[in-house]
Formats: structure tokens, C-alpha cells, sequence
């Protein structure tokens, strides 16, 4: 299996020539769907959360929609990420109930999570974060919290504007899909994820049930995808975050 580096796409020319493997690569993939939308559940304390997240691959770009269904609190907060291999972009931005509208990220915030949740916005991204420094040769790296230790391990320097941040991911050497990352500052993690369970065959890159942690909450918390993706129109994705949520709702009941 060849390990892709986002360093790479600087190589891209035409964006709908996209290497096949970024896609089989990136996370939360569906196989061969390139719309499609899921709904994910959890327990954060003793409130059950349920989200619904559509992503769609365009060329070399992809669009993820996250929105909150509960619990009560947090519901109507939402998270649209835009990415792009070919210029090397990645654009957050959140919402919540109490905000006038949406907010872009700083980058400093990136490495941060969701609000009052433990999922972390790298966790939402198909590709890892193109303002990451190349891998740092020659450091000892301690995975020995997750089950993926003899996994491909890489450590990445933070942005300049997160001095002493650092981010290790483990990447499964059958697939070189991600399956564990570890965010740390001053060599102090703050934040964890990695796979579970792994998804179905013809989808593998879809994880069936994941869990994060961060060092506030002191715990883990499992999440699950609760049944397989289903496609979604891709001009969905071209209006408005509410009109996706819409989209998603009706093709994805609660069970």
C-alpha cells in the first residue's frame, strides 16, 4: 500500500483527474459513493447525541456538513468544511443557536473541538490538514493508548501559529487509511480519536464505531454510525448549510 503525503498534490494539473487513491484514502469514504450522507449517535455524559454529517468528493475537493440534532442544547449547531488537494485549502466554519451566523475558524482553532463535544474538526476532514509541517524523522512516538500500535506512525509539526503543537496519526499499513491520531502541545496530548471498527467491506473507509477523547473531559466517549450511508444530491451541497440538513433528514430518519 502506498502512503500518500498532502505534499503530493501540488502535482495535480487537472482537479477532476484526482488520484483514485486520495479518494479510497480520505476519511469517512463511502466506497463509491461521492454524495452521500450518514448519521452518527453517542452518549456525552448522560446525553444522547445524535449527528447527521454529508460529505461530497468534487475533483479534488470535498465538502463535509455536520449538524447537531441533540441534545437539546446544542441542536441547530452545524460544521461545514471545504477542502481542496489541488490548492492545498482547508476552510472551517461553525454555527451555533446563540451566534448572529456562522464563524470561520482562526487557524489556532482548528486543532481544537466542536463545541461542547470531544470530536475534533481534523477528525471530520478527508485529508489531513495542509498547513501541517512534513513528517519529523527520528522522534520516539508513544501510541501505547490505542489498540493500533503496530500501525504506521508519523508525527507532524503544527502551523506557525500553534507553536509546540504537534499531531501523530497511525495509519493502517493494509488500507493507509488513518485509524488513530493523537494531538499534543508542549509533548502534552489534549486530544485523541481513533477507529474502533472499521466499516464495511465495500466501504472500509466509513468507520462503524470510533472514540475521542480529550484531556477536559478525562474519558472516552464511543461513537457509532448507526446503518450505511445513503446517496444525496450533490446540488445539496451548493446552497445553503440548512437546505444539506434538510436533504439529510429526510433520507436519513431516526430509527
Amino acid at each position: 500500500m502506498e502512503f500518500l503525503d498532502m505534499a503530493d498534490s501540488r502535482k495535480i494539473r487537472d482537479p477532476d483527474q484526482v488520484n483514485a487513491n486520495w479518494l479510497a484514502q480520505a476519511n469517512l469514504s463511502a466506497g463509491r459513493l461521492t454524495s452521500y450522507g450518514f448519521a452518527v449517535e453517542a452518549a456525552f455524559g448522560h446525553h444522547p447525541s445524535r449527528y447527521l454529517i454529508g460529505r461530497r468528493f468534487r475533483g479534488s475537493a470535498a465538502v463535509t456538513g455536520l449538524f447537531v440534532l441533540g441534545p437539546e442544547n446544542l441542536t441547530g449547531t452545524h460544521v461545514w468544511i471545504a477542502e481542496d488537494l489541488a490548492s492545498r485549502q482547508c476552510d472551517v466554519q461553525t454555527y451555533v443557536p446563540t451566534m448572529k451566523r456562522s464563524v470561520r475558524l482562526v487557524e489556532r482553532y482548528i486543532f481544537d473541538c466542536l463545541p461542547l463535544t470531544d470530536i475534533g474538526y481534523l477528525d471530520l476532514m478527508a485529508w489531513r490538514y495542509p498547513g501541517l509541517g512534513s513528517p519529523v524523522e527520528g522522534v520516539e512516538i508513544d501510541m501505547s493508548w490505542s489498540r493500533w500500535r503496530s500501525a504506521r506512525h508519523c508525527r507532524y509539526p503544527g502551523p506557525p501559529t500553534t507553536p509546540g503543537l504537534t499531531v501523530t496519526e497511525a495509519a493502517d499499513p493494509r488500507t493507509g487509511l488513518v485509524v488513530a491520531r493523537a494531538v499534543a502541545r508542549r509533548r502534552e496530548v489534549f486530544r485523541r480519536w481513533e477507529i474502533l471498527e472499521m466499516g464495511e467491506s465495500d466501504m472500509v473507509g466509513l468507520p462503524k464505531r470510533i472514540r475521542v477523547s480529550r484531556r477536559e473531559s478525562g474519558s472516552w466517549t464511543e461513537l457509532h454510525r448507526t446503518g450505511r450511508p445513503v446517496p444525496i444530491p450533490e446540488e445539496d451541497f451548493d446552497a445553503s448549510p440548512g437546505q444539506l440538513r434538510d436533504a439529510l433528514e429526510h433520507r436519513l430518519p431516526a430509527e
